[in-house]
């Protein structure tokens, strides 16, 4: 774990600390300061590196077994499904 979210994390703890007694204590640089005495959320978000791991999965859809049902009711409920998942 970094020094910086280490020293986030004690102020998060001890919120009635002394900011800048908790920065003196702590070895990082001079711009990770500047950004946590300014509360500037971007550029500690630019500093450390932060960014979401956004992931996607598609699975195929697997046939049905009931294949008596007519093709105008498959074609109904298919047009429904796809809505109903649109609208969420």
């Amino acid at each position: 774990m970094s020094k910086a979210v280490q020293l986030l994390e004690t102020m998060a703890q001890l919120a009635h600390a002394d900011i800048e007694k908790l920065i003196a204590q702590t070895t990082i640089n001079t711009e990770l300061a500047e950004a946590i005495r300014a509360k500037d959320i971007i550029s500690l978000e630019r500093q450390l590196d932060i960014c979401p791991d956004i992931y996607c999965v598609m699975f195929p859809a697997e046939d049905d077994d009931n294949t008596e049902e007519s093709d105008g009711e498959t074609e109904e409920n298919s047009s429904s499904e796809v809505q109903s998942v649109a609208n969420i």
